[in-house]
């Protein structure tokens, strides 16, 4: 008896209506059971990979917010790493100063015999007055014009109306317009130092004020030496006119 190729399928109502038969070729059940079967194949590898995306975004999310907070500590790295120059430079500049402790102090000795005893810049640093040393430079801008003996001062440039500080506490002894200087400010910081800005386009004080150290005491304007705008600033200890930048710790 040979094997039929078909598979026969009854139709059968529940209300006794007419029969329906279906003959279908096994050849096709075949088929369709293997499409069945790749089908659920299809369908786990898709839920599969769905869920290695979701794993994927995870771990990228997570890795972006170490890479935030790897480029957060590196930023604070290198603002220490900017603060630890600061504090070096500052260092070098200290010992340049205390360095002319015994031509300075020797001098002071020799002109205090008869008068109130001087007492230098560098003995303030010693003792720890640091607040009456002109330490702090005041305005931000490049050095157009150094220290010399002929022009013994500095240049600051600096766009008009920057605030200048006063880079040492101290009384306000002159506040007023010059005919070589413009507005000028002076801040006597007691025993012979004084700090004289000039150029200035506005005064933010006047004399007899007292002025803490980087207080704002003026706004800055045009220079009378060619050189734009810009701030003139000179340092007098004990009646001589000395580098600023000796004196430059911090800007």
């Amino acid at each position: 008896m040979l094997k039929s190729n078909r598979i026969t399928l009854l139709v059968i109502p529940e209300e006794g209506g007419k029969t329906f038969e279906v003959k279908v070729p096994r050849l096709l059940l075949w088929f369709a059971g293997l499409c069945s079967i790749a089908l659920c194949g299809l369908l786990a590898q898709g839920v599969r990979s769905y869920l290695d995306v979701r794993d994927l975004d995870r771990t990228i999310l997570r890795l972006e917010q170490d890479k935030a907070l790897l480029e957060e500590e590196v930023a604070q790295i290198d603002q220490l790493e900017e603060m630890l120059i600061r504090l070096k430079h500052s260092n070098d500049q200290l010992r340049v100063i205390l360095g002319e402790a015994q031509e300075l102090d020797a001098e002071s000795s020799q002109s205090s015999i008869d008068k109130i005893p001087y007492i230098s810049s560098i003995q303030r640093l010693r003792w720890g007055h640091v607040q009456t040393v002109p330490t702090v430079w005041p305005t931000r801008g490049p050095v157009l014009r150094s220290f010399s003996v002929d022009l013994p001062s500095v240049f600051i440039g600096a766009v008009v109306g920057s605030l200048v500080r006063g880079s040492a506490a101290g009384e306000v002894v002159r506040a007023g317009y010059d005919e070589r200087l413009g507005f000028v400010v002076v801040l006597d910081h007691g025993n012979g130092l004084r700090t004289e800005y000039g150029y200035n386009t506005r005064l933010l004080v006047a004399v007899g004020d007292y002025v803490l150290k980087g207080q704002s005491i003026s706004l800055s304007g045009e220079g009378r030496e060619s050189r734009g705008a810009g701030l003139y600033y000179a340092v007098e200890e004990d009646g001589q006119f000395r580098d600023p930048m000796l004196y430059k710790l911090w800007m």
